[in-house]
């Protein structure tokens, strides 16, 4: 193709990070002076994995849509329906063609069973990716089919959510054990200013340069919904995809709980009747736990909770008194 760069570094992040860091080397070491040093190059390399894997969870979710696969043609397809291409000259285009032929010829080689690439597919993940939490899962199968409550699953799960989640000021949160307790008030409805000071207490920074930055509420929130809530959450329904694929009996419980964990997660809620109503449309933190404790409910189906509101609309409508409109809004047309 002519493009010995762009080639060398798809299959360097092919062969995965020992490969990609040995090309960050020898560029620095060429061309350091000109600031190509390893702490300027690894963010551009990490972005450019992250967009490699990106297009493999795109191919992978197409592979197996229609008969025995993607032929040359459907991948030339593919690539041509993303934005990329839209906007590309025609050389950038013969790249992104490349690119996804690339790619496309690693599925192919690495993950040949039609099931096993359904479930890589449905993770959203890269082939490295969804390969190292499939081993992952293999591994600690037994405990993550064991474990019950929420924090267990933190627990247990903490390495992977280290290794996947992407948000930059969780990556340098300087305390990753006031991190993990951050995140399991997170998860258990913990409001934002109590979340911050935990962090404060602890007197956490971000970075560890010479002028590490205190920790803000801004940075805890952006921790909270920009992390756990959207890398945590993928991450947790990729693990409910691989324990599903695992061959054995007695899955569906676990499962059933990590589904829970991972909405939990993702709005850092505490219970089901929580979430039932922020899926309602009550969608703050605050108001879904203040419904749910004003009226004492524990049912956990939505219709359950409409009917419930209907029977008591006063105290329903109390509730709503001392929040915005939106919500009030939102609560008659529930009780229509």
């Amino acid at each position: 193709m002519g493009h010995p760069v762009f080639c060398q570094s798809s299959y360097s992040r092919i062969a995965g990070w020992d490969s990609l860091n040995e090309i960050i080397g020898k560029i620095a070491k060429e061309h350091g002076e000109n600031g190509f040093t390893v702490d300027a190059m690894k963010p551009q390399f990490e972005f450019f994995s992250l967009t490699l894997a990106s297009i493999e969870g795109f191919l992978l979710s197409n592979w197996d849509a229609v008969g025995n696969g993607l032929t040359g043609e459907a991948i030339a397809d593919l690539a041509e329906q993303t934005l990329a291409y839209f906007l590309a000259d025609d050389k950038k285009r013969e790249q992104i063609q490349e690119l996804f032929k690339i790619l496309a010829e690693n599925i192919s080689e690495n993950i040949t069973d039609a099931n096993r690439r359904k479930a890589f597919g449905k993770t959203l993940y890269g082939v490295n990716d969804a390969k190292a939490i499939e081993g992952w899962v293999q591994d600690n199968a037994d405990e993550l089919i064991a474990v019950q409550s929420g924090d267990e699953v933190i627990d247990l799960i903490w390495p992977l959510i280290m290794d996947h989640i992407h948000n930059k000021a969780f990556n340098k949160f300087d305390k990753k054990n006031v991190l993990k307790e951050i995140t399991k008030k997170w998860i258990s409805g913990t409001p934002f200013h109590e979340l911050y000071r935990i962090a404060d207490t602890n007197k956490c920074k971000l970075g560890k340069e010479k002028r590490p930055r205190k920790v803000k509420i801004e940075n805890i929130i952006d921790i909270c919904e920009g992390g756990l809530a959207y890398d945590g959450a993928l991450l947790v329904s990729a693990l409910c995809e691989l324990v599903e694929m695992l061959d054995r009996k007695g899955t569906g419980d676990p499962i059933n709980r990590l589904q829970l964990f991972q909405k939990r997660l993702k709005y850092g809620l505490p219970t089901e009747t929580t979430i039932a109503f922020y899926e309602l449309g009550f969608s703050d933190r605050v108001i879904a736990q203040d419904l749910a404790a004003y009226l004492n409910l524990t049912a956990t189906q939505k219709k359950d909770l409409v009917k419930v509101l209907k029977r008591d609309r006063d105290g329903a409508r109390s509730v709503m008194e001392k929040y915005p409109s939106y919500f009030q809004k939102r609560l008659n047309e529930l009780l229509q």
